[in-house]
């Protein structure tokens, strides 16, 4: 995308846009994470309740600052930045102003640091991360590439980006930061 669609995306979402875009592990819906009605809109279409929670995908741990606690170490901070062979997803305390919609019926939140050039492109324009939910109806499969999200979601969604599929094809790993034990091993 041209930094101009880039600019042009990132005012729509600011704005409420729900999107459908690819990320470094499966194809993925998004959001602003502080808009509650376009979350909403997202738990909606998949059928997913509000108590499950959503991931926060951001290219920077800074745009996550107001989501998490504040209390955590150097070295955790550092652990969550890490790369890894596989993108791994991070449950970290979460803020005491952290919504709801965002955390489900956890004291944590989901987040993970991405390099994705897309997701780049958009959390710096933004200035803020994007709440990422694999982009599917709940328990079917996910969608792989902008046409069968075209198929699937054609009317639900306000943009579907193409180009950057980089992914992997397999939703990322999920560790909690406070045991650094797996949740749920990469798929």
């Amino acid at each position: 995308m041209s930094p101009w669609s880039i600019k042009r995306l990132s005012k729509a979402v600011e704005n409420g846009a729900v999107i459908a875009y690819p990320t470094d592990t499966i194809w993925g819906f998004g959001c602003h994470p502080m808009l509650a009605s376009s979350v909403i809109r997202i738990l909606n279409i998949k059928h997913r309740p509000v108590a499950k929670g959503l991931i926060l995908l951001c290219s920077r741990m800074e745009y996550c600052k107001p989501y998490i606690n504040p209390g955590l170490s150097p070295e955790q901070i550092d652990l969550i930045r890490q790369e890894n062979r596989h993108p791994v997803t991070w449950l970290i305390p979460a803020a005491r102003k952290c919504p709801i919609w965002l955390r489900g019926e956890f004291s944590t939140v989901a987040v993970r640091i991405t390099n994705h050039p897309f997701i780049e492109a958009l959390c710096n324009e933004m200035h803020s991360p994007i709440v990422s939910t694999s982009a599917n109806r709940h328990r079917r499969s996910t969608i792989r590439n902008a046409l069968q999200a075209r198929r699937q979601f054609d009317g639900e969604l306000d943009f579907i980006v193409t180009g950057f599929n980089r992914g992997t094809n397999q939703a990322s790993e999920i560790k909690s930061l406070a045991t650094g034990h797996t949740i749920r091993a990469a798929l």
